[in-house]
């Protein structure tokens, strides 16, 4: 719908899709001209010198004890967590918001799908463990079998983390419970403030990890997911690499052999994520600011480039202009005011609860990233310089208000 709409020379905002807008580093350019000639097919579960370089990697980034772990590649990270969800037996435990694939990843298998609540607050993304035990156990009562959570960090909608000291009370339920844990990190290093977060560290005996390069080197279409599978689980490993031989065969040779420069931990690589995630930060901060002004709920963001405001204090205007679902809300927006935006029931969130996924990418990130290193400070004025759309989309929100209050 936007794509045609712009086609057709009318003016979209485009907040509904999160793709990083930001140029492929040249190093990597570089190398995927020298590797482009490679047409082997290569080991199913990756390269053996780029699981390697994903190890040593990870284990300096993040501080995993990365040897207590098998390492999967795959062609994205979305099928590493459908093949766990194969793998693991029973039904998922999935936290609402959450990422649009989980649950219908969980359909096609045929499982279960057990909502777990969450809180949203200025502090991060909450999920309780007492009430993490007692939905597991009230499942176990109706004869399902909760047997994996799901989590995402910094998440997707919200743009927020789960605090470290929750993780591991989280970590400890599950291990108590017997659940087995599927972190998906594709957002792991983008956070605001720099600090990376992973409930493996404190459950590496039941936890696997999904990442990739798609979010914070901007590579999404080049297709390159990496699994941590724990090697105290007895075959999950074998299991796996049957599924990926079963399905996927193997990331293309000239993407693999590539992508080894990403995990080497060259510092102008490094200076690149650090300079994108300024960016994200800059213009995530500047929407959540503008919503709050606007009276809506809009916690501010901590990691990877998503708002995920809540119009709950509008709830009663916005019934009276025939506006009663998030659905209703994004309808609304895009049909008069030519705002794209994701309604809340796309994460899980029942259909009156007044959310929308707004993504902060819709801006030339090549423009944007040379004038940061070029001095640029990242202030309002580079807003209005090099992201105009994403300034025009905040006050778009506020005719909309105005217009519908």
């Amino acid at each position: 719908m936007v794509k045609a709409r712009r086609d057709a020379g009318q003016t979209v905002l485009h907040m509904g899709f999160g793709e990083s807008p930001f140029p492929v580093h040249p190093r990597l350019l570089k190398a995927l001209q020298k590797e482009s000639h490679q047409k082997d097919y290569l080991p199913t579960i990756g390269l053996p010198e780029l699981r390697e370089a994903v190890a040593s990697y990870y284990e300096r980034k993040t501080g995993l004890d990365t040897s207590q772990f098998d390492v999967i590649i795959a062609p994205g990270s979305k099928l590493i967590l459908y093949a766990l969800q194969m793998a693991i037996e029973g039904d998922l435990l999935m936290p609402v918001p959450s990422w649009v694939s989980y649950g219908p990843q969980a359909r096609m298998l045929h499982r279960d799908i057990i909502k777990v609540p969450t809180v949203l607050d200025e502090a991060g993304f909450h999920i309780d463990p007492d009430k993490l035990r007692a939905v597991i156990h009230a499942a176990r009562a109706e004869g399902k079998n909760p047997s994996k959570l799901i989590l995402n960090s910094p998440s997707n909608p919200t743009g927020l983390t789960i605090p470290e000291d929750e993780l591991q009370a989280i970590a400890r339920v599950c291990q108590e419970e017997d659940i087995f844990i599927i972190s998906d990190e594709i957002y792991g290093l983008i956070t605001f403030d720099g600090h990376y977060r992973s409930i493996a560290k404190y459950a590496p005996e039941r936890t696997s990890v999904s990442s990739g390069l798609s979010k914070h080197l901007s590579l999404g279409g080049w297709r390159i997911g990496i699994g941590f599978i724990p090697k105290a689980v007895d075959g999950l490993h074998s299991l796996m690499s049957n599924i990926a031989s079963e399905t996927w065969s193997c990331v293309p040779s000239p993407i693999q052999r590539t992508v080894i420069e990403a995990y080497r931990g060259h510092e102008d690589i490094e200076a690149h994520i650090r300079a994108c995630t300024d960016i994200h930060g800059l213009m995530s901060g500047f929407i959540a600011t503008g919503l709050r002004n606007l009276g809506i709920i809009a916690p501010p963001p901590q990691g990877a480039f998503y708002n995920y405001p809540d119009f709950a204090p509008y709830r009663e205007a916005l019934a009276a202009a025939a506006i009663h679902t998030s659905v209703d809300l994004a309808g609304k927006l895009m049909e008069n005011y030519g705002l794209a935006t994701l309604p809340g029931t796309a994460f899980g969130a029942d259909p009156g609860v007044l959310t929308l996924r707004l993504s902060s990418c819709d801006y030339d990130g090549t423009a944007a990233l040379s004038a940061l290193q070029n001095g640029a400070p990242l202030d309002e004025d580079f807003i209005d310089s090099y992201a105009p759309r994403v300034r025009e989309a905040v006050e778009t929100f506020g005719k909309f208000i105005r217009d519908n209050t």
